[in-house]
């Protein structure tokens, strides 16, 4: 990974897709809260970012406790991995 710094938004997708993907399926449907605390957010941080994410169709919310990564929050985690 490039020594590029990168945003609240960026790290949680990333750790997303890395809890997601050890769990066999970059697809998982995974608790946001402890990604959050993975990255070092507070629950009102995560709830915002969890919002926005959602509205650019980077992470899909399955219930009011969990949520997985779509296929583009994939493609964009795999770029700024690469990057």
């Amino acid at each position: 990974m490039s020594q590029k710094r990168q945003t609240p938004d960026e790290r949680f997708l990333i750790q997303l897709y890395e809890t997601a993907s050890a769990a066999g399926n970059p697809f998982a449907e995974i608790d946001p809260l402890g990604i959050a605390r993975a990255v070092g957010l507070k629950e009102t941080a995560l709830k915002n970012i969890v919002k926005h994410l959602a509205q650019a169709n980077f992470v899909k919310k399955t219930d009011e406790r969990t949520l997985c990564l779509t296929e583009r929050g994939r493609d964009f985690v795999l770029d700024a991995m690469q990057s």
